[in-house]
């Protein structure tokens, strides 16, 4: 039976996600959700129009891009997308408030072995500075939460000793976002050959396999190539950066980089706000030069991830949650682009950071490292909000990179506290308060 701390928390969450729902309703009734501002990707899938492609025309005005995913995203979309313009947002938003609900109490089950055993105070502390993020994502509509959500089904596949099954939601992960493509990493590093396998088998199956026997074989290999020369090669390439990378919402290494380092566009003119385009730079670097700073940046996050994962085969689920989160935090700091709604895997680090501070068997430096990361990531996410800033004050903060910031600094800490072995022959008894 929950105790009453525990019954506070979930009537307080059960009432934010009412109001969420509510919310995302309305801004669906102005057109305000992803779901219907693909209504036109949609149509030109069944119709065979071109869905990708840069400095293309789309409709009435031009656009840099297409659709920015492949389409299996599509087809998983469909479903909510035949209820209709009302239904659909409302029962797409529902089920992504499912989806926010599962990532957070499993990852309580991971850390404590059941959500009714996490202290209340650290649920407490997940909850207030997770909201933030999970409320964005519903509200705007895309898929992130599905990404995530898949991603933790992986890593809780690999708790469970089902190997092939966590490689096969990595995959199908990687076809919805690239990023999820780490798990291959984790996997190696784990040594499961059956996980990789299974990963390479997700991708297939999810790329080309069902996609192509709902829109046909040579259709749907065509949107993929196009998909490619649209997302994947210009990256590859080292493409000119474009407004859509170094504009202030992106909170990605390669955004925060670009406007620290670059004579870049951070915040685009909004008058009386921001009367003009504002530039944040330090350094001036040529594209060239930056290009090499940003890949020696991704090559120490992922030496760092590498180091940090155990290379035994352990499933421990305080274990595969630490880990986890360090993979989702390196997915976000590695993308091209991540706006805040994309932090939706935050509660995996925030769980596994108070979990370990409440059980107490950390060295004093630990310890201190621990709740200054706690109170560092904090305050980084609430400069972000207008709340305290004001618009143009929290514009600037997240020009800064207030949440990328936020993620490096839970990386780190969290990359020592998987270092830790001390506390790896201790039983995992109740936690204590902090």
């Amino acid at each position: 039976m929950a105790a009453p701390s525990h019954k506070r928390l979930l009537w307080v969450a059960a009432l934010l996600s009412i109001a969420t729902a509510i919310g995302a309703n309305h801004r669906a009734s102005k057109g305000q959700c992803a779901l219907l501002k693909w209504e036109e990707d949609f149509v030109r899938l069944e119709t065979g129009q071109p869905l990708y492609g840069r400095g293309e025309v789309f409709g009435d005005e031009p656009t840099a891009e297409g659709y920015p995913t492949l389409p299996f995203s599509l087809l998983l979309l469909s479903p909510f997308r035949a209820l209709g313009p009302r239904v659909g947002p409302l029962a797409w938003a529902l089920f992504k408030i499912g989806l926010a609900w599962w990532i957070v109490l499993r990852a309580f089950e991971l850390a404590a072995g059941s959500a009714s055993r996490f202290p209340p105070w650290a649920a407490w502390v997940v909850l207030l500075l997770s909201v933030r993020v999970l409320h964005s994502d519903v509200q705007h509509g895309n898929v992130n939460l599905l990404v995530g959500a898949v991603v933790l089904a992986a890593f809780s596949s690999w708790e469970k000793g089902r190997d092939l099954r966590s490689g096969l939601l990595f995959g199908a992960a990687a076809v919805l976002k690239v990023t999820p493509l780490l798990g291959v990493l984790y996997l190696a590093r784990k040594g499961s050959v059956r996980g990789i396998m299974g990963v390479a088998l997700g991708v297939v199956l999810c790329t080309w396999v069902v996609p192509a026997l709902w829109l046909g074989w040579e259709a749907n290999l065509e949107l993929t190539c196009g998909w490619w020369q649209q997302m994947v090669g210009p990256y590859l390439a080292g493409a000119p950066l474009t407004i859509v990378q170094t504009e202030q919402i992106n909170q990605s290494m390669l955004g925060v980089g670009a406007r620290w380092l670059t004579d870049c566009v951070a915040i685009v003119a909004r008058p009386p706000i921001h009367p003009h385009d504002t530039s944040i730079h330090l350094l001036s670097l040529s594209p060239e030069a930056f290009r090499w700073v940003h890949r020696v940046g991704c090559a120490l996050v992922l030496l760092l991830l590498w180091r940090s994962i155990r290379p035994r085969m352990e499933r421990r689920g305080p274990l595969v949650l630490g880990e986890a989160a360090m993979v989702g935090l390196s997915m976000l700091i590695l993308s091209e682009r991540s706006w805040k709604q994309h932090y939706v895997l935050l509660p995996l680090a925030l769980a596994f950071l108070t979990w370990t501070l409440a059980r107490g068997s950390l060295t004093p430096s630990l310890r201190r490292l621990s709740w200054m990361a706690l109170a560092g990531v904090t305050l980084l996410i609430g400069l972000s909000g207008d709340a305290l800033l004001g618009d143009r004050g929290a514009d600037l903060a997240e020009a800064y990179g207030a949440w990328f910031w936020a993620a490096v600094l839970l990386l780190g800490t969290l990359s020592a506290l998987l270092k830790d072995k001390g506390p790896d022959c201790e039983p995992l008894g109740p936690p204590r308060s902090p």
